[in-house]
């Protein structure tokens, strides 16, 4: 009895534990690109509209797909929402676009 004691919280450890742990650092840098790329092509297309999207932009927007996968291999790792919202913000923060790429985009070619 103490046996299958012990084994249970040495698996209920590695589950709840140790695999978000591994899980989390092996995606941790790679998620942040991904957050990036994707909040990039995304800002892109809206501001651009689907008139103009071209095959590469169509290609940028596959970013998003691999955020996803990423963010949901880590959901199913036992990390919880709240840390992958920490790590989009933290990515957002770290690797800003600059200010005139941004204006860019608000500006006004028409009046």
């Amino acid at each position: 009895m103490k046996l299958l004691v012990k084994l249970a919280v040495i698996l209920l450890a590695l589950r709840f534990v140790v695999v978000p742990i591994i899980v989390g650092a092996f995606y941790y840098l790679p998620f942040q690109g991904y957050i990036v790329a994707c909040d990039t092509a995304m800002d892109d297309s809206w501001f651009y509209g689907t008139e103009l999207l071209q095959e590469s932009e169509q290609i940028q927007l596959l970013a998003c797909h691999d955020y996803d996968k990423a963010r949901k291999i880590m959901l199913m790792a036992g990390l919880p929402e709240d840390y992958l919202s920490f790590l989009g913000l933290r990515a957002l923060e770290l690797y800003q676009r600059p200010a005139e790429e941004m204006a860019r985009q608000h500006r006004f070619t028409v009046r």
